[in-house]
Order: structure tokens, then sequence, then C-alpha cells
């Protein structure tokens, strides 16, 4: 029984009624000052959230993220999206060869698992885009890896799905790590960016909310279950999207709508669902035109994100392989398609999971990709409930701009989480973007949000570790609050609406 899950199920647990008492308290002095206790609260879950200092057992680094994210983006110019496990097998084969060499391999050109000396045929070939010196610099950063892991672990890291960001991404990426080498300072120093954007995210929040919302915020992103820092953490710019989208909210309130809207496209051009976040303002944009309000905000917002739009593909077409990155990014796309991740959350899995998807009775041990049968009983069905899908996205669609259509602005960016929730199907550590929700409903959504955690806790703790089983109730969980979180707010905006309509002709 782990000590991290048990311990981060008894803290979700004691801290509910600490936040929901607290605010009672901190009523006598300032809504938005944090007293001693919630700020003792807040130190430990983030402490929580690093596993008490102990990060990843041996290490601080996330070798498995580091291996796709470093290796993919300083080498991206003759990697691309499809060259990274054949480059990987190739550089063993030359610099050590007594080592295993594993029996599968996940063929990035059709996303399928196959032979590895198939994959490594292919080493060949994408040797051939390097130049003598990149392949040596290869070579001894790929070495890394593979005296820091042994084979098993090699192993699974190539029976992935590659290296997957956007070119705007790696671009960025690359600012950082084209010119450091893979040893453990480096790699140390490159998991370490995130932990100082987090900073600068709880600072504005803190400063733009308060003490008492920004512990509120810590305490869900530190305790949270979905995006345990086993997930993404110790790895490279993997919440670079988070802090932009957070400071961006910070930076609605603060009317400073040029930054907030470069912020969210860029957050849109590094992971694109972000962009799902845009329906709340621009609800807000279409309410401004119809009643003739103020629409120098929107069109300020306008500016600067078209402006970090048309900066964010420039740089991504700067990244190494030109202005075809875009159309190799969106061919990997598209690849990745029918890939249905155990750990995947999102309004889809409410139509498409099933007994005996949450008890792995469609899942095959004997096959070199157990999944696969599975995976494509999940296409059969997102098939079969297409017309189902698209009603159930239009309705959470609707309760999303009916709940924005009154709100404020950067509360519409937070309730655009809902548009997130229907469109896509998130890897679970997306939703970190969670902790946005105490700066809309402060104590309420933070519990709220802390019980879903134990509960996810307590079914990894009573059942088998069937990720199936646990994104699967939480994708219904999901389901259910938002509706209980949009509903209220869209009927109270339909009504008002509507009241509004009926006074108009007498006046």
């Amino acid at each position: 029984m782990s000590f991290e899950i048990v311990s981060k199920l008894v803290l979700c647990l004691l801290a509910v009624p600490v936040v929901l008492w607290l605010d009672r308290a901190g009523a006598r002095d300032s809504r938005r000052q944090a007293g001693s206790i919630l700020v003792l609260v807040a130190t430990i879950a983030v402490g929580a959230y690093y596993n008490y200092g102990a990060f990843h057992g041996t290490s601080y680094i996330h070798h498995w993220e580091q291996f796709h994210y470093y290796l993919g983006s300083k080498y991206f110019p003759e990697l691309g999206y499809d060259g990274l496990y054949a480059a990987s097998l190739r550089a063993q084969r030359e610099t050590h060869r007594e080592m295993n060499f594993q029996a599968w391999t996940r063929d990035l050109t059709t996303n399928e698992v196959t032979s590895s000396w198939q994959v490594l045929a292919r080493g060949t070939e994408v040797k051939e885009r390097f130049s003598e010196e990149r392949w040596r610099s290869f070579l001894a950063d790929h070495t890394y890896f593979l005296e820091r892991n042994n084979w098993q672990y090699m192993r699974r890291i190539r029976m992935d799905h590659g290296y997957n960001p956007t070119p705007t991404w790696t671009a960025v990426a690359r600012l950082f790590d084209a010119w450091l080498p893979a040893d453990d300072g480096s790699l140390s120093w490159l998991g370490s960016l995130d932990l100082v954007l987090l900073v600068v995210l709880f600072a504005f929040i803190i400063t733009t909310y308060g003490s008492r919302i920004g512990c509120f915020s810590l305490i869900v992103f530190g305790l949270g279950y979905p995006w345990r820092f086993d997930w993404v953490g110790g790895a490279l710019l993997r919440l670079d999207w988070l802090v932009a989208v957070g400071v961006a909210v910070c930076l609605l309130r603060r009317e400073r709508y040029r930054w907030a809207g470069a912020l969210l496209a860029y957050a849109g051009l590094v992971r694109i669902f972000p962009l799902a976040l845009l329906l709340g303002p621009g609800v807000l944009a279409l309410r401004a035109l119809i009643k003739k309000e103020d629409f120098g905000w929107a069109w300020r917002f306008a500016q600067g994100f078209l402006l970090s739009l048309v900066l964010c593909v420039l740089a991504g077409s700067l990244a190494g392989r030109g202005v075809e990155a875009w159309g190799e990014f969106a061919s990997n796309l598209e690849t990745h398609e029918e890939t249905w991740l155990t750990n995947n959350v999102g309004l889809k899995n409410v139509l498409l999971y099933d007994v005996d998807t949450m008890q792995r009775n469609r899942v095959n041990w004997s096959l070199p990709e157990p999944w696969l049968p599975w995976q494509r009983h999940m296409t059969q069905v997102k098939e079969e409930r297409a017309a189902w899908f698209y009603a159930l996205a239009g309705l959470y669609l609707l309760l999303v701009a009916a709940a924005a259509w009154r709100a404020q602005r950067d509360e519409s960016v937070i309730l655009g989480i809902g548009a997130v929730f229907a469109l896509g199907l998130l890897t679970c550590y997306y939703w970190s973007m969670l902790l946005l929700v105490p700066l809309r409903d402060g104590r309420k959504g933070a519990a709220t949000l802390l019980l879903l955690s134990a509960g996810l806790y307590g079914l990894h703790l009573a059942t088998p570790p069937s990720f199936e089983m646990i994104y699967g109730l939480m994708s219904w969980a999901m389901a259910l609050l938002l509706l209980v979180w949009l509903g209220p707010q869209a009927w109270a905006n339909f009504r008002a609406a509507s009241d509004s309509g009926r006074a108009s002709p007498e006046a």
C-alpha cells in the first residue's frame, strides 16, 4: 500500500473541513487574507505534490518524459515526429550492442507495435538525416538514458507513442535544451523550469485574488490525484500551458487584455486544447456586440491573441523543419486519432466506457500491444454512438455559453473548462487546470475538488491498478459536477434574459 496514496487521501479529507471552516473564520478579518492554518495546509499540500522530497524515488528527473521531450525537441530537425524510436534502436546497437535488444517497438510512422528489427531497419534512413557531428551528439545524449535506466525501462519507453508536441512548443524547448548535453545537472535544471513557472503562476494568483484564494488553489494543485508529480514532475516544460492560462485569467481580472489574449494564444499553440477556453470570452464579446456594450476590451484581447498566434506559428516554422513542420504535426495527430489511452478523461468516456472496459475484459495480455483489441472496440463504439456524442457535447457547450453570458471576463475563461471536457479527451494530468476553479468558486470549489481527489485515491487503494476504472469514473464525476456547476448559472442567465425581453416592450 503506497504511503503517498494513503497520506494524500488522508490530507484531502482533513483539508476539506479546514477549507470550509477557514472561509468563515477569515471573514472576521479579510476575505482576501489566508490565516496561518490555511497557509500551513497549503504548504503541506505543496510538499505532498513533490512526494515529500522523494520525487520519483531515486531522482528528481523524469527520465521517461525527458527521453521524449529532451531528445525529441533537441534533435527535432532530424527526428521529426517519426524518427525517435528508430534512431534510439540504431544508437543502442552502435554504443551498447551488449544490451538486450527488445523484441517489439512502436513504429512511429504507423503508430503500431511491430518487430524491433523492422523499426531498426528504418534507423539507417533516420541516421542519414544527421550530419556526422549531430549524430555523435545524439549518441552521447542517448547514452545517458541507456546508462541511467535498465533495459526493461528502455523497452517500455519505446512502446510509448513518441514525440508529439507542436512545432511552437518545440521551438521554445530548443531555446533551453539545444545547447545542453544530457547529464544529471542539465536535465535537473530543465526539469526545474516548470517549478519556476509555477512560482510565477501562484504569485499572480495571490497578488490578484488574495492569499486566501491562492491557498485554495495551492491545496487543490498539491493534493490532486489526476496530476500527481509521478506523471510529468521533473519533465521539461510540461506545465507552461497551465501557467500561461492561469496568468491570462489573472490579467483579465486586471484588465490587461492584450497580454491575456497573447498568453491564451501561446497556450493554444503549444497544447491545442486550451483554444476551447476561448468559448467564454467569445460569448462575452458577442454579448457586447448585441447589447452595444463596451467592445474595446474584446478588440484589445483579439489584438494580443492574433499577434501572439502569428509569432507562435512563425516560431514553430523556425524549429528546424520549416513550415512543413505544421503539416507533419497535423499528420501525426491524424495517425494518433484512434489511440485510446487508459488515463484519458473526457465526455467521450461517459458514452464509450462500459463494465468490460473498466474490468479490462478486452485486454489481451498475450499480444505485444495488449490494449489493441480494446482500442479497436473503442473506435467501433465511437462510430456507432457518434450522434449521441455530438448531441451531448452540444448540450455542454450550450451550458458553458449560457453560464458565461453574464460572467466576469476572467470567470469566462474558467467556465471554458466545461468546453474542454466536452470537446477533448485529455490525459489525466492536463486536468491540473482545475486549480483555477477556486478563483471563481472559492471554498466550495476547492472542497468539491478535494472530495473528488479523495474518491480517486480511495479507488486507487480499493481496486487493482486499473486506470480505465479510475479515470472512467472520474469522467462520469466530471460530467455530473459540470452539470451542477454550469446548470444553475446558465438557468439564472436564461431567466434574466427572458425577464429583460419581456420588460423591453413595456419600456
